[in-house]
């Protein structure tokens, strides 16, 4: 995990690549089985995690997505403005979600949880073995806490997306605009190039971010983004989050496939 270094690398090139920026093959289970064996992680006790797991197979399946691959990963928003989020035990709730989820489609079980404010924090794998209590351990630096630079979140995205022999399911997890919204949409742009698919998770509602959704094929390759907005993350039911999770991803897929992104 050394490319999420304390450096915040340049956004790139101004415009989006015309082309895709490397394909990847997209594989698929032919039995729709979960990546993970959900029976083993209810025995070893995470109940509430594989009943998450169980509404994502279903959320994947209404959607033609059943047994689908893909590297999980979850860009966290760790400025000032989330400080309440962290203490209230909201972002715990939401990292637990998204483990659930990622236990459908990644198939080595683990989420690389990247932190970050006016600076990247190195990673955090989110796994089965040590998710409780994750977040207080390993995540919150309450007295680190700075701005939002997203782009420089999207950047390491960027990175990991050069290497990846798997597509990449971006979770990002915010409360508000970043510190550039100019720097951070080019980035998006950019990222529409690379097998990687945005998901935006608002603890608020952030107007930016659906304005990021709402964004032609004008600006890049495809459409590669879907916010949702979760203010109460601990309301909503498994198969409520499932569905949110699993919206618009398969119209990714599909689009991806045909701009040569995905094989």
């Amino acid at each position: 995990m050394s490319l999420f270094g304390r450096k915040t690398p340049s956004p790139g090139p101004a415009n989006p690549s015309p082309s895709p920026a490397r394909t990847i093959h997209l594989t698929k289970d032919s039995t729709g089985r979960s990546a993970i064996n959900l029976s083993k992680v209810r025995d070893a006790g995470h109940i509430d995690l594989a009943k998450r797991a169980d509404k994502a197979g279903i959320a994947l399946s209404k959607r033609g997505l059943a047994g689908i691959r893909a590297q999980a990963v979850l860009v966290l928003d760790h400025s000032g403005s989330m400080h309440p989020d962290y203490a209230n035990g909201k972002v715990q709730t939401m990292v637990e979600r998204v483990l659930g989820f990622a236990l459908q489609i990644d198939v080595d079980g683990t989420v690389p949880v990247i932190p970050f404010d006016s600076r990247v924090h190195p990673a955090v794998e989110v796994t089965l073995d040590n998710y409780r209590g994750v977040v207080d351990s390993q995540i919150w630096k309450p007295r680190q806490m700075g701005t939002t630079d997203l782009a420089a979140a999207l950047v390491a995205v960027r990175e990991l997306a050069k290497n990846t022999d798997e597509p990449i399911f971006c979770v990002v997890i915010t409360d508000g605009d970043p510190d550039s919204q100019p720097a951070a949409t080019k980035l998006v742009c950019e990222l529409a190039s690379y097998p990687v698919f945005l998901k935006f998770l608002a603890i608020r509602d952030v107007p930016y971010l659906h304005q990021l959704d709402n964004m032609g094929t004008d600006q890049r390759l495809l459409d590669n983004v879907d916010a949702k907005t979760f203010a109460d993350p601990a309301a909503a039911s498994d198969m409520e989050f499932a569905d949110a999770m699993a919206d618009e991803w398969d119209s990714w897929v599909a689009a991806a496939t045909k701009a040569g992104v995905l094989s």
